[in-house]
């Protein structure tokens, strides 16, 4: 059967009808960003990168605790962490992969030799030069290197993301061996003290003023104690090898941490909602996983068009290998073809359906990533204020209980006082000054977090 000019338009026509418009995606489910923080409302905001909060140094977040060791601390870890090696490997290949999708909009160039040897020894060589290329008349090629260039923008924003979160990472860690090296000096100074229960005890005992009772219940305290203080070394031991790890050192658990834990300086102002948006490197690669999405979707609608190919091919036969090289013994020939799908079982029309699903579905993943980095920073500003009272709070109650054990040492001492009383306070006290040491290094945490939250950029190259 011969298909007329006519006939084969309504074909192509027919063919174009079928093809769906694109993935109709409701930008409506992406929150719009407040005008401040519910949490803070009193903070100044400042725009973002251009107008550095107060809260940030122009050379970062970490200047903030003043510790150059730390800063040297991130630095290895930028150097020689292996995960962040393994994204920046990532981004590469994005980058790599985003060169390949250009490809489409460019001629392909091949050419070949081959020699045949006859019945009559001679050798005969054949050689061919061909290029083809796909005329983008609606835009397909294009579309694959679009969406190529937006993936690469998410692996590069994925880059800058796990960085800053290795920056949070290791500052973290480096607190956290400091609150575990202070929480083993406290071990080591409650064991002292229930050492000097029971030496004060025994020494009662032989005086017949103290029972057998309280000589086993001081003998226990120190047990508990050195309990303690064998938990803290391992912890102390554990915080020291993340660090390491982290810095990509060898866990040998000799990294020490910072000298004591800081109070982070005030919030004078703070990013505003919208900056977060345009700023945080996770929601930066989630946008741009949405617009590679959805050309991914337009460019499986195309597959149902038209495409039109052209192609050169150039042939040379000669029984001289060095003819072949010689373009005076090709013949050439230019053909065009149109191709139109006309029927494939129902596969392009639902990988159109499969593609702009996969766009819907990475927008709504960016809706909540949004709406996730909105309860971040709301919670970290939040907790700032009450981790603020809680360190007074608990600070207080260290002091007390220290003051109370002290008391109770020489009630007890004198018989105003029995061996539980003494025993309690001790308890009451260590319990009292271990909290102190967690709601200093939660507030040294929440504010780390909220550089995170915000996007902040935690040290500049």
């Amino acid at each position: 059967m011969k298909l007329n000019p006519i006939s084969l338009s309504l074909l192509i026509l027919l063919s174009a009808c079928a093809v769906r418009g694109g993935p109709e995606l409701d930008l409506g489910v992406v929150p719009d960003a407040p005008d401040g923080w519910a949490a803070r409302p009193e903070l100044t905001l400042a725009a973002g990168s251009d107008q550095a909060p107060q809260m940030i140094s122009p050379d970062g977040w970490i200047k903030e605790f003043d510790d150059q060791t730390l800063e040297d601390a991130v630095r290895e870890a930028f150097a020689n962490n292996r995960n962040l090696q393994s994204v920046l490997a990532q981004l590469r290949a994005a980058r790599a992969a985003m060169r390949i999708s250009r490809a489409g909009l460019f001629p392909s160039v091949d050419f070949s030799v081959s020699g045949t040897d006859t019945e009559n020894m001679s050798t005969v060589y054949d050689g061919e030069l061909s290029a083809s290329w796909e005329v983008d008349i609606w835009g397909r090629n294009l579309s694959l290197a679009q969406a190529g260039n937006a993936e690469r923008r998410a692996a590069a924003a994925d880059f800058a993301a796990a960085r800053q979160a290795l920056a949070a990472g290791v500052t973290q860690a480096w607190y956290d061996r400091s609150a575990a090296g202070i929480s083993l000096e406290l071990a080591r100074s409650d064991l002292d003290r229930r050492k000097d229960t029971r030496r004060i005890t025994d020494a009662r005992f032989r005086a017949g003023l103290a029972s057998r009772l309280d000589v086993r219940l001081s003998q226990v305290a120190v047990s508990n104690s050195e309990d303690r203080l064998e938990a803290s070394i391992r912890a102390a031991n554990n915080a020291a090898r993340a660090l390491e790890v982290l810095t990509g050192r060898y866990p040998a658990g000799q990294a020490v941490g910072a000298v004591d834990l800081i109070a982070p300086r005030a919030l004078p102002s703070i990013t505003t909602p919208v900056a977060v948006l345009t700023g945080r490197p996770d929601l930066i690669a989630a946008e741009a996983r949405v617009d590679a999405a959805g050309l991914r979707a337009t460019d499986a609608r195309h597959a149902m068009l038209p495409q039109l190919n052209l192609n050169f091919t150039a042939n040379a036969t000669s029984g001289s290998f060095s003819d072949i090289f010689d373009p005076g013994t090709y013949i050439d020939a230019i053909t065009g073809g149109l191709l139109q799908p006309l029927f494939r079982g129902g596969a392009l029309l639902a990988e159109a359906d499969r593609q702009g699903e996969q766009a819907r579905s990475a927008l709504f993943d960016y809706a909540q990533a949004t709406l996730t980095a909105f309860q971040e920073v709301e919670d970290r500003l939040d907790a700032e204020a009450t981790l603020e009272r809680q360190v007074a709070a608990t600070a207080t109650a260290a002091e007390e209980a220290r003051a109370a054990v002290t008391l109770t040492r020489s009630r007890y001492i004198n018989g105003r006082s029995t061996i539980f009383d003494l025993i309690n306070s001790q308890t009451t006290a260590i319990a009292a000054e271990t909290r102190a040491i967690e709601t200093r290094r939660a507030r040294i945490e929440n504010r780390i977090n909220l550089h995170l939250a915000l996007g902040n950029e935690p040290l500049r190259t």
